[in-house]
């Protein structure tokens, strides 16, 4: 069997005495693994640590212009006869390079897992400049990894959560390569202009809180990316707000399944699990909980893959529970709180976000004692801080039109990245089109 190590090696050196490190086991004592600084300067290290098939468990990347090391989890079932899908997932502000939440939806298996970093901490600037940076650290990752340890270049996704959602979704429109992405706790801003289709199909998960003050910029995204030609999956998590679910989405394991096995029949596997589903559901005591987990149950990736019995059983169940009292009240107050969320996710203006903070607090009246009431209390609560910052960034674009420090427009922005709006600038083309 060739060695997944010893492929292209020749390939990777470019610039003239590149740094080599010795690496036993998989590689064999007294092989050299070779590394050039003209890949993103990577080679500052590699280290590997614990063996499964013969093959590493977990290496680290090490780039000069990254504080912290890169994580690579290769799969339990890795082989080097075939390739593998990648996720190179990006953390939370104040984190560090992390692959535990992709594994839980991995199982270890499938995929190979990247904790990505940034070269820049803090914020999280929209410009062209700062996009090519962390580019190249990507493609150098992406590159390594395919000619060592048999990536698969076509099927190389991005994920985060918070920051990282938002550099997932900049990275997704600014790599034509890639296959999809994972936005988690974050979505999308109009800070594109002229944004172009993608060139080829791409995936999308989208996963937020449903208390999460960045969900309707979620919302946002399903419509953004869906007009950029990609086929998305929203999940929201009920009662969460700006976190990830402990332990496993059963949504985002589904979808990563489906990703990485995407000829796979799973008719079988699918009717098994709606079944199963179905009874707890109707196990539980409260009719709206019911109704609220059939709701769930409808957009989940597999129940779009169910047999149409199958899907025409689960809406007559939904229609049968909307008749009573109860829930009869819950989803009237949803439609009319859906129609709401649908004007919000267009754009966020002061005069909008002043009626719609009014609208909101009108239906958790109108519509008291459901729970529906609640959030939308809870939606009225998140546009009065809305509506004061953007007050505030009203009078700091005034206070920078008239120093003549504003874009053309004199148009700073809304910028998603808490804490860092006083260091925000205009964006005068897409920053996402790689020249």
């Amino acid at each position: 069997m060739t060695s997944a190590a010893g492929k292209d090696l020749g390939k990777m050196i470019i610039a003239a005495a590149p740094p080599a490190i010795r690496i036993e086991g998989y590689l064999g004592v007294g092989k050299t693994m070779w590394t050039c600084n003209t890949l993103a300067l990577l080679g500052a290290f590699f280290l590997i640590q614990g063996f499964a098939a013969g093959a590493p468990k977990h290496l680290e990347l090490g780039f000069p212009q990254l504080s912290k090391r890169v994580q690579v989890v290769l799969p339990e079932n890795y082989s080097p006869e075939r390739k593998w899908p990648a996720v190179f997932y990006y953390h939370a502000t104040g984190g560090k390079p992390t692959t535990s939440f992709m594994q839980a939806h991995t199982r270890n298996r499938d995929w190979i897992v990247v904790g990505m970093t940034y070269t820049q901490e803090g914020r999280l600037p929209a410009t062209a400049e700062y996009l090519e940076k962390e580019f190249i650290i990507l493609a150098s990752t992406r590159r390594h990894l395919a000619a060592k340890w048999d990536l698969d270049p076509r099927r190389c996704y991005v994920g985060g959560f918070s920051k990282g959602g938002w550099m997932a979704g900049f990275l997704l429109q600014y790599d034509p390569t890639l296959a999809g992405g994972i936005i988690l706790g974050a979505g999308h801003q109009f800070l594109i202009r002229d944004p172009k289709r993608f060139r080829q199909p791409k995936s999308l998960f989208v996963g937020v809180g449903r208390m999460d003050e960045n969900y309707p910029f979620a919302l946002r995204s399903v419509v953004h990316y869906r007009s950029l030609g990609a086929r998305v999956m929203m999940k929201e998590w009920n009662g969460l707000g700006h976190a990830l679910p402990e332990g496993e989405s059963r949504a985002l394991t589904q979808w990563m399944g489906l990703e990485a096995h995407p000829a796979v029949d799973y008719k079988k596997e699918v009717r098994g699990w709606l079944v199963k589903r179905l009874d707890q559901i109707q196990g539980l005591p409260d009719l709206v909980d019911q109704w609220t987990a059939i709701r769930d149950l409808e957009r989940m990736p597999f129940f779009r893959m169910a047999a149409a019995d199958d899907k025409a059983r689960v809406a007559v169940l939904r229609s049968a529970l909307e008749g009573g009292v109860r829930v009869g009240a819950e989803a009237k107050a949803l439609t009319a709180h859906q129609g709401l969320l649908r004007r919000e996710a267009k754009g966020h203006s002061l005069s909008g976000c002043q009626r719609l903070a009014t609208e909101y607090l009108a239906l958790s009246e109108n519509h008291a004692g459901t729970r529906q009431a609640e959030i939308a209390l809870g939606d009225h609560e998140r546009m009065k801080k809305l509506i004061l910052h953007l007050r505030t960034q009203r009078k700091m674009e005034a206070e920078l039109k008239a120093k003549g420090e504003a874009g053309k427009d004199g148009v700073l922005g809304n910028d998603p990245f808490k804490g860092e709006r006083e260091e925000r600038r205009p964006i005068p083309d897409n920053p996402l089109l790689r020249r």
